[in-house]
């Protein structure tokens, strides 16, 4: 069976050919942001967010970079208010606890070769 694709437009879809002015000053819109309401929900962020904290990655990192020079490619605690899917929020605590592992290697190098000399004498 042969189909004729010049007239084949099942797919296609019409747009219209604007190339006004008007289309390029229009400001794409930003989602309103949701918050979540749920007290158990938010218990449960805050104990996730508590336990990457409470690390010594995180303690490393807050001493080893001032808030002034911290980056977009620091670790940055997600915000437990706003509206997460729970996959979502799973994956955004775990990214963020992967990054703060990134300064728990600075601390355990620098103390390791200082105890390998004692123990060496």
């Amino acid at each position: 069976m042969k189909i004729d694709r010049e007239n084949y437009n099942s797919r296609k879809r019409a747009r219209p050919n604007n190339n006004s002015e008007s289309s390029d000053t229009r400001k794409p819109q930003k989602k309103l942001l949701e918050l979540e309401t749920d007290t158990t929900v938010l218990q449960r962020r805050q104990k996730q967010i508590d336990y990457g904290k409470n690390t010594v990655g995180y303690y490393n990192y807050i001493q080893q970079v001032p808030i002034d020079q911290r980056t977009k490619d620091h670790p940055k605690t997600p915000d437990k208010f706003t509206k997460y899917s729970r996959r979502s929020w799973d994956t955004l605590i775990k990214m963020w606890r992967i990054k703060l592992h990134e300064y728990d290697t600075t601390a355990t190098n620098s103390t390791e070769p200082d105890s390998d000399e004692d123990s060496s004498k």
